[in-house]
């Protein structure tokens, strides 16, 4: 099919009632408008149909985005990152599926772990002496629009998806309703369906370039490129710098003495990419890594001791006093054990062990150093013998297997029965009398409470670049 048969497919009032359910049902960000979940539910049977009709006739207009921020350190601008509301979220998916199917011969839509185990098996084959590793500045920001639309036209001539791909990128992105708001004329709004695989398409040409150079090997993800080669890289930079910046409108970090963005040299040499660490040829987390997760973990004890401290301040009796200091320890073991070994929810791996399963096997002395942090945390808080904790270095050789959902030792919650998910939610997330709640109200309430978890899980990994 070519792109507007596919839009059409997408678009039709059955598909995009399909994709609300299986995509947009179970998140929860409200947009501009403040319509909640449960408000555009009771809706949702007009609202399909009015999408479907607008974006057939190409009028279909988007939202502007509600603006959110997140935090990248001190001395460091926020992200901003673009909330659309409940149905501009069903818009963006289909036209992120319509894009996927259209260009999917022509991009390479790796996760992180493939393309690092990808580097180590090119660094294995020994071919190359030197590496170069460039980080684009302010990526999604910088897109043009016109060079965008350029490039989607090489294989769409369907007004109606060009259109939307328009409204999409030009609604701003606003701290509260704007009317004055000035439509956004450069860049891509970041947090959307589409963003990815509108910077993928973006840069597919410049990927296509070097990727069939034979004497080098070149990897890029998002905003970070990686490049292999067999001769010294530094006038390769400058190249690729200048091509970013002719062709893309990019600019990348320049390469200066002392720099940690744009860097050159020797593969001996110790270089960071996507939150690995090669060093002597060896692939380790980086040390910030670590130490970020050495943080989150201890922050789990100190809760719990205040917890403890709320409870020993009370006036109870000692029956009321231990079951209370029970479910305390009941909620530390879980959120402990959880950032341990992560999950798998909603179909995707979540958590640190599984974000850096391609460190080196015959080098784990982060993850026994991980270990160690937790069974010393457990002394020093006083846990009891009966309280054990899981282990960073088993999760790693759990996540090797070749059916992860084969194993019990890490929680698989797109499986967990409804009578499991009454247990967790009692036992520890603390929710009292839920022999009233329907099976739906337990499964709604399990996964909103879990994707709250797992975002927890996800700080672990921040800003991996």
């Amino acid at each position: 099919m070519d792109a507007e048969d596919i839009f059409s497919v997408e678009f039709s009032s059955e598909k995009l009632l399909e994709i609300y359910h299986t995509h947009i049902a179970q998140t929860s960000a409200i947009g501009i408008d403040r319509l909640g979940k449960k408000q555009f539910e009771h809706q949702l049977g007009q609202q399909i149909t009015v999408l479907a009709q607008k974006a057939d006739s190409s009028t279909y207009r988007f939202s502007q985005y509600r603006e959110k921020l997140i935090s990248k350190g001190a001395k460091k601008l926020p992200r901003v990152i673009s909330i659309p509301t409940f149905r501009d979220r069903v818009a963006l998916r289909a036209l992120c599926n319509v894009l996927h199917t259209t260009f999917d011969s022509d991009l390479s839509l790796k996760i992180p772990q493939v393309v690092i185990h990808d580097v180590k098996n090119a660094i294995r084959t020994g071919e190359f002496a030197y590496f170069a590793k460039l980080d684009i500045q302010e990526f999604y920001p910088s897109v043009h629009h016109d060079l965008l639309l350029t490039r989607l036209q090489t294989k769409v001539d369907d007004d109606r998806l060009l259109k939307l791909v328009t409204a999409a990128i030009e609604s701003p992105t606003v701290p509260f309703p704007n009317k004055e708001a000035a439509p956004n004329k450069i860049g891509v709004p970041q947090g959307l369906a589409v963003s990815n695989i509108l910077a993928e398409i973006y840069l597919a040409p410049f990927d296509q370039n070097y990727t069939a150079k034979h004497d080098i090997r070149y990897f890029r993800y998002v905003d970070d490129i990686l490049v292999l080669s067999k001769e010294e890289t530094s006038s390769l930079v400058e190249e690729m710098r200048k091509r970013l910046h002719d062709e893309l409108h990019l600019s990348a970090h320049p390469l200066e003495p002392g720099g940690t963005k744009t860097v050159c040299g020797p593969i001996t040499d110790t270089f960071n990419f996507l939150g690995y660490e090669f060093r002597n040829q060896r692939c380790l987390a980086k040390v910030e890594s670590v130490k970020r997760l050495e943080d989150s973990l201890a922050d789990i004890f100190t809760t719990y001791k205040y917890k403890v401290s709320h409870i020993q301040s009370q006036s109870l009796d000692n029956i009321s006093r231990q079951s209370k200091l029970k479910v305390a320890r009941n909620i530390l073991m879980w959120r402990l054990n959880l950032r341990v070994t992560g999950c798998l929810f909603e179909g995707a791996r979540k958590g640190w062990v599984f974000y850096f399963s391609q460190i080196d096997e015959d080098h784990l002395e982060q993850l026994w150093r991980l270990d160690r942090t937790v069974e010393n945390l457990m002394q020093r808080f006083a846990l009891p013998k009966d309280c054990q904790a899981k282990s960073f270095v088993r999760t790693f050789y759990e996540t090797k297997r070749r059916n992860p959902t084969a194993t019990s030792y890490i929680p698989n919650f797109d499986t967990t029965s409804t009578a499991q998910q009454r247990v967790i939610l009692s036992s520890y997330f603390g929710l009292a009398h839920l022999d009233d709640w329907t099976d739906a109200e337990i499964q709604s309430e399990f996964s909103k409470r879990i994707r709250r978890a797992t975002k927890e899980l996800e700080l672990d990994i921040q800003d991996i670049s």
